[in-house]
């Protein structure tokens, strides 16, 4: 499916009105979803709210628009081959793993280069019991949010790998 939010991002760069944004993305989610149109319309009003309400120019505080803004490489992400398991995206998850490495060991750790993460009860001190449950941390989207917001979500991004 198409990275709705940086399209809604792009078409209100280009002056495109909020219906014509949201109808925009109503088709695509008619084209990749099996869904009613009732609900396509509801999921494409939520992500154009989600993309009016982080504008990063819209925010007055000068000090969080400069630690939200983001200094233009002129490359995306996908151009540098992150994403949909490219080259660049089994690149960029080493060095993340790399990053978040500890001496303990995950039951399914960074290294696994996946966009989850997982803990075995059991090998937690302090969490002994009879029960070998796991608990699976999964990352979702957030591909897609890196040309926004890069230093927040590389962050929470590591984050997540550091309690795998």
């Amino acid at each position: 499916m198409s990275d709705l939010e940086g399209l809604t991002r792009r078409l209100m760069e280009k002056g495109f009105s909020e219906e014509e944004i949201i109808g925009r993305l109503v088709n695509e989610y008619k084209i990749f979803k099996d869904i009613e149109q009732e609900s396509a319309t509801l999921l494409a009003e939520a992500i154009y709210e989600e993309c009016k309400n982080s504008e990063v120019k819209d925010v007055l505080d000068p000090f969080m628009r400069y630690v939200l803004d983001v200094n233009k490489a002129n490359v995306t992400i996908g151009k540098q081959g992150v994403g949909c398991r490219g080259s660049g995206d089994f690149f960029v998850h080493k060095l993340i793993a790399k990053l978040s490495e500890t001496e303990k060991k995950a039951y399914l750790s960074p290294s696994s280069l996946d966009d989850a993460g997982a803990v075995r009860l059991s090998d937690i001190e302090g969490f002994k019991g009879k029960d070998d449950l796991i608990i699976v941390s999964k990352m979702e989207g957030i591909h897609s949010r890196l040309s926004d917001f890069p230093f927040l979500c590389g962050f929470h991004v590591n984050s997540q790998y550091m309690l795998a």
